[in-house]
């Protein structure tokens, strides 16, 4: 019994480190798992393995990697990139913030009912019977107007942006959105890769030569610009808008 249990003490060691031995080469080290990045900017994933890494991202709208786990931040948001060597997964998270934070964009979805609205934003400075609106909203974008359909919800907004602002606007916009045409003065961008995945576009142009206003819409592969290019023309929306304006004044 006793040279039984020798032989068997002798064994288990040999046995537990073959066992650790085996996992150690399925297993993915990852020296950080998660790493805030700005636009554009590019980090190398610190990962090592006895197989090789395989790299693939949730969301190529906030950021691409290579294959070699080359992280390329792109717009504003958070995604993950997920490794694997066939036996052994990990996650790196990835979040890409603005350098510019010109003004605060309102935190509301379409479809919104107006007295939501009116209940987070305080009663409006001005109104019509499609429209209402806000003064003083920030230092930069004083003017916010929110319009309702028929059934008084949400489906549009409009900021106006100080013209004196016009670089950083750019800038602000290109981090966060991605910029896919411009006819006629109005710049059109979208919150996806491509019209079928974005939920949004945002239209920009000159209003005059003290303000830039900066439309929000929903988006559709079908509808969008079109939608846009009607609300820079002199429309019931536009002329909703003017009279917001001139009540402010």
């Amino acid at each position: 019994m006793k040279k039984r249990l020798v032989l068997l003490i002798g064994v288990l060691p040999i046995v537990f480190a073959g066992c650790s031995k085996d996992d150690d080469t399925d297993v993915i080290s990852l020296k950080v798992s998660e790493k805030t990045l700005y636009f554009e900017d590019k980090y190398q994933i610190e990962a090592t393995s006895e197989a090789a890494i395989n790299y693939t991202v949730e969301n190529e709208y906030h950021a691409k990697v290579s294959e070699t786990g080359l992280v390329a931040a792109r717009f504003v948001g958070e995604t993950n990139v997920l490794l694997s060597n066939g036996k052994d997964t990990k996650n790196f998270k990835v979040i890409v913030r603005p350098k510019s934070n010109l003004y605060p964009e309102p935190d509301v979805k379409f479809g919104d009912s107006k007295s939501s609205i009116i209940a987070k934003f305080g009663t409006p400075d001005s109104e019509t019977s499609s429209a209402i609106a806000y003064a003083d909203y920030s230092n930069t974008a004083p003017v916010l107007m929110f319009a309702f359909d028929s059934a008084n919800k949400l489906d549009s907004y409009i900021l106006m942006v100080k013209s004196m602002y016009s670089s950083t606007l750019a800038d602000f916009l290109l981090e966060r959105y991605l910029a896919v045409s411009e006819k006629d003065g109005l710049f059109l961008f979208i919150n996806g890769l491509n019209t079928t995945t974005a939920t949004m576009a945002i239209g920009l142009q000159l209003y005059n030569t003290s303000f830039w206003s900066v439309t929000y819409i929903p988006s559709t592969s079908t509808s969008t610009k079109s939608a846009l290019l009607k609300s820079s023309n002199n429309t019931t929306d536009t002329n909703a808008f003017d009279e917001l304006l001139r009540q402010l004044q």
